[in-house]
């Protein structure tokens, strides 16, 4: 899916429920995010070693922008506090 943050098109894919049953109702559990590096590359390596991980967290893939099949934008706006 995408999402729309600060004007850009981000790629998202999770992988397994935030929520799970559990005897007294519903259990939360934790999220595992994973952001690739630098420039020219996506979350598909993730995709080889972590899913093994879904019984335990749900994960949360993220394209960062201009990389993957995340929308590219302006580089000015490429800063921590984007």
């Amino acid at each position: 899916m995408h999402i729309e943050v600060n004007g850009t098109r981000l790629l998202v894919d999770v992988k397994g429920p935030g929520l799970v049953p559990s005897a007294g109702g519903l259990r939360e559990k934790p999220t595992l995010i994973l952001l690739h590096g630098g420039p020219a590359s996506d979350h598909s390596l993730f995709k080889l070693g972590f899913p093994v991980l879904s019984d335990l967290v749900q994960i949360v893939y993220i394209d960062q922008r201009g990389c993957g099949r995340s929308a590219d934008s302006d580089p000015v706006t490429w800063h921590l506090d984007q």
